[in-house]
């Protein structure tokens, strides 16, 4: 996902609605979460302004070590016409959730909750240049965030 063309700028409605992208905030109370936007989520502004930041966000939770235990969020699933297809769309909440956050995905007008961590990674868990570069999203936890 990353590029260095594209380093510095801000994103636009277009390049939003041709990328499927996967962006982070922490909560209020410190928690932290994953977005997956399926090419149509809401994305804050405190993301879009920099490419530069997003970047540097996205490549240190995506090179984070799975440690934490989680838990999938069943009522929420559709239904899969098979098991592999069902773990193929887990895949990458469940890995987020290992790595500490709760993982979204884009739904509606809003975000719902896939997968969860027991325990957890906090914003005071991170390095000083990547809470400088985090946004946070004026919410405590919840299974469905409207943005």
């Amino acid at each position: 996902m990353t590029s260095n063309v594209l380093t510095g700028l801000q994103m636009d409605d277009e390049f939003l609605e041709v990328n499927d992208l996967d962006w982070f905030a922490s909560y209020r109370d410190g928690a932290l979460a994953h977005f997956a936007t399926a090419g149509h989520g809401f994305v804050p502004d405190s993301v879009r302004v920099s490419m530069s930041k997003y970047e540097l966000v996205y490549d240190y939770f995506h090179s984070l070590t799975e440690v934490f235990e989680c838990e999938i969020e069943e009522s929420h699933l559709e239904f899969f016409e098979s098991e592999a297809k069902r773990e193929r769309y887990l895949r990458s909440f469940v890995s987020m959730a290992k790595k500490g956050l709760y993982s979204y995905d884009a739904e509606n007008e809003g975000y719902t909750l896939i997968a969860k961590p027991r325990g957890g990674l906090k914003l005071v868990d991170l390095p000083k240049e990547i809470t400088a570069a985090l946004g946070t999203i004026s919410v405590d936890f919840s299974d469905n965030i409207k943005l």
